[in-house]
């Protein structure tokens, strides 16, 4: 019988065996890292260390893509050395090395062939696999009786431990679901908010007040970008902070004063001197808080008002007081990627005289023109508060505020998505261009790529909706 020929070994090969049975020796009285709680924790640093070791050599070892005897000698001799200085109680097995590798592989295949899956700096591109990840949204079905929340866990889990793989960071966890949950929720259908609030939902005096720019921001710039918009939040909650920190009590409420009494054409030489000293920036943002409180109680007294505005900016400052800036901008960051959707999982003030005015109008029969509702409650207005002239700008603005609001909160039964009655709302608000159906799904997905740049858009899916007609104004 023939002899195997005896394989021959480079004296690199043969000291690299040299070392790792020397490790083997010394590691007999050392802990094995498989038994150790911070190996089945995919984001501790043991497991984020050799996560990224192992990336690193992966792209040198030979035959990486399939595991090997020799690959194996290569990762261990290569790795050993680093892992004994920093975890000097533990011996790295093979076992461990192997599920470790065979973990980075896997996440390493998702995102192969993605083009978007990296950011420029190397990074996981987040939001691309958000939006990739909520395409299968609508198909999900709550067979186990759990609550909807728990797909925006899984899925955030799911990406957590991918990013500990391929970044080598401690993914914040709860806030990824939060992401999630704030744009998958707008896909679900048979979703009432009455009945699905869930610990991901946010609702602090902060959030209050960001809705409340998001909803004054896109009433008058209506396709208004994302990034933009959450630009234009972060300012106005400067605005209102800088105003309390910047002035005296006395001293709002003289601007104030002098701000009304100048709509009202009647200014004296006193007030007008405080006039001039209002930065502009500072009279913008005054101003257009007393416009809103005088639209929704016209029938208030000037001093009333002037109250209600200053009580407001205290409150304002008050939220905002304790917020890291990191913090806020996370929680602009997810109100403002869900645009006019975040209008179903609100609650206005049903009892101001605008709104009760605009549900007037908008249930009257055969009432399907948004422009005409609007229109209407503005011609009204005006006659009965003739004081509200000077306010005509935001005047119209609340209108479409609480249109907007009674058409994603009562427009349409449970079974309908709330990004399926975004579409819809952007139907109607073109009507009057006239577009073609092609020209229709094609303005409708450019609104979307700018004020939804998380949620996926499916033509075929659009066009359905469209063509269905589901909504019930009545």
């Amino acid at each position: 019988m023939a002899r195997r020929p005896v394989k021959k070994f480079t004296i690199e090969e043969i000291e690299n065996r040299a070392i790792h049975k020397k490790h083997l020796h010394q590691s007999e009285l050392l802990d094995a890292i498989d038994e150790s709680p911070e190996f089945h924790d995919p984001y501790s640093e043991l497991n984020l260390f050799l996560s990224q070791k192992i990336k690193r050599e992966m792209r040198h070892c030979s035959n990486s893509k399939k595991w090997s005897p020799q690959l194996q000698d290569e990762l261990l001799s290569k790795i050993t050395p680093e892992f004994q200085q920093r975890y000097p109680r533990y011996r790295l097995g093979i076992s461990a090395l192997k599920k470790t590798w065979e973990r980075v592989q896997y996440f390493s295949a998702q995102i192969q062939g993605e083009k978007e899956a990296l950011t420029q700096d190397g990074k996981l591109n987040i939001p691309f696999f958000i939006k990739e990840n909520l395409k299968g949204t609508p198909k999900l079905q709550n067979t186990c009786n759990l609550h909807p929340c728990h797909y925006a866990h899984q899925l955030a889990i799911k990406m957590s431990e991918c990013v500990a793989v391929v970044d080598g960071i401690r993914p914040k966890l709860d806030q990824l679901t939060r992401t999630i949950w704030s744009l998958q929720r707008h896909l679900f259908t048979q979703l009432s908010p009455e009945h699905s609030k869930s610990p991901y939902d946010e609702n602090e005096k902060v959030d209050k007040l960001i809705v409340k720019s998001i909803l004054e921001i896109t009433a008058k710039h209506p396709e208004i970008t994302q990034a933009e918009l959450a630009f234009h939040v972060h300012k106005r909650l400067v605005q209102f902070q800088s105003i309390i920190m910047n002035y005296s009590p006395s001293q709002i409420r003289k601007m104030l004063t002098a701000l009304i009494t100048e709509q009202g054409q009647f200014t004296s030489q006193r007030m007008e001197k405080v006039l001039e000293k209002i930065p502009y920036p500072i009279a913008k943002c005054l101003k257009n808080e007393l416009a809103f409180v005088l639209i929704d109680s016209p029938e208030l007294s000037t001093d009333a008002i002037i109250e209600e505005v200053f009580i407001f900016f205290q409150k304002a400052a008050a939220a905002l007081k304790d917020l890291e800036d990191e913090e806020i901008e996370r929680k602009i960051q997810n109100w403002t990627i869900q645009g006019d959707m975040l209008q179903r999982w609100i609650r206005l003030n049903h009892d101001s005289i605008l709104f009760k005015e605009v549900e007037m109008r908008w249930k009257e029969p055969g009432n399907k023109s948004l422009q005409k509702v609007v229109a209407r409650v503005y011609q009204d207005s005006l006659e009965k508060y003739p004081q509200l002239i000077s306010y005509a700008n935001e005047l119209e603005m609340r209108i479409w505020i609480y249109l907007k609001y009674l058409w994603y909160t009562r427009g349409f039964g449970e079974e309908t998505a709330t990004f399926e009655r975004f579409i819809m709302w952007h139907k109607q608000t073109l009507q009057p261009l006239g577009l073609s159906p092609h020209q229709l799904i094609e303005k409708i997905e450019m609104i979307c790529r700018r004020v939804l740049p998380l949620m996926p858009f499916n033509r075929a899916r659009a066009q359905t909706i469209l063509v269905t007609e589901k909504e019930n104004h009545s």
